[in-house]
């Protein structure tokens, strides 16, 4: 019987050290950058005397300048995407295909429940479900500041549909010790991400607050998800048929 609280009482104690530390909020606002993807199209059209791809992907990175990205979290639970991103949706083309560029929509995530949930900014009624994805990153030594906090560096590498493989560039800080940070990438690095770059977009913290006297509430989406792998699907449909209809 005394073994047995014992036991008790060290799992009680581990538990309320778990959950203490894990009872932090705070948002960071990052600036947006399209450079990584507008340099890539500007490298791929330099000798073409059509720039009007270039002229649209300028367009595009020149708006999303003037863009900027905010994480919020408490405890287990955070929120990621666009500033304002609902008062956008007057924008014209090439406005509504930088948003889309910079985020898909307003990620939600459940650390607990390793669950995310993607409110795509396509559409107001589409939930799209997914279990947190496993990333293999790999932590160099590499240090830097960003604002007041010390970051090392982490890269990983995601194959995209088309089966390219892309690499993903963090700078995390344990001086925050959470595991969140922009779009799908949360869960598994000993740091809060101040900064992110992929083959499209970049994202530099600007402003971090922690543990503001105003409570952060994340509240979790509420209507019919579609699971990611549904989604997909859809997508690749959409698309086949957007080229059969083309070539008609």
């Amino acid at each position: 019987m005394k073994k047995y609280f014992f036991v008790t009482l060290i799992l009680l104690i581990h538990l309320n050290g778990f959950a203490q530390g894990n009872q932090v909020s705070g948002t960071v606002t990052y600036s947006v950058s399209l450079e990584p993807i507008y340099n890539a199209v500007a490298e791929r059209y330099k000798r073409e005397s059509n720039k009007s791809a270039l002229q649209i992907f300028s367009s595009m990175a020149e708006t999303a300048s003037n863009f900027e990205c905010k994480l919020s979290f408490n405890g287990f639970k955070s929120k990621f995407g666009l500033v304002n991103a609902m008062a956008l949706g007057g924008l014209d083309r090439n406005k509504m295909l930088a948003v889309r560029a910079v985020a898909q929509g307003d990620y939600y995530t459940n650390l607990l429940l390793k669950k995310q949930i993607l409110q795509d900014n396509s559409s107001t009624d589409l939930y799209i479900e997914s279990n947190l994805e496993h990333i293999d990153w790999k932590l160099t030594k590499n240090i830097k500041k960003i604002g007041d906090y010390v970051c090392y560096k982490a890269m990983a590498y995601k194959e995209l549909m088309n089966e390219e493989t892309v690499a993903i560039e963090v700078w995390y800080t344990p001086q925050i010790p959470i595991a969140f940070g922009p779009k799908e990438y949360v869960g598994n690095l000993p740091g809060l991400v101040l900064e992110y770059k992929d083959h499209i977009v970049h994202f530099v913290a600007k402003k971090v607050v922690l543990n503001p006297k105003k409570l952060i509430v994340i509240n979790w989406p509420e209507g019919e998800t579609i699971s990611k792998e549904d989604y997909q699907k859809q997508q690749t449909i959409s698309f086949s048929t957007l080229k059969e209809n083309s070539g008609r």
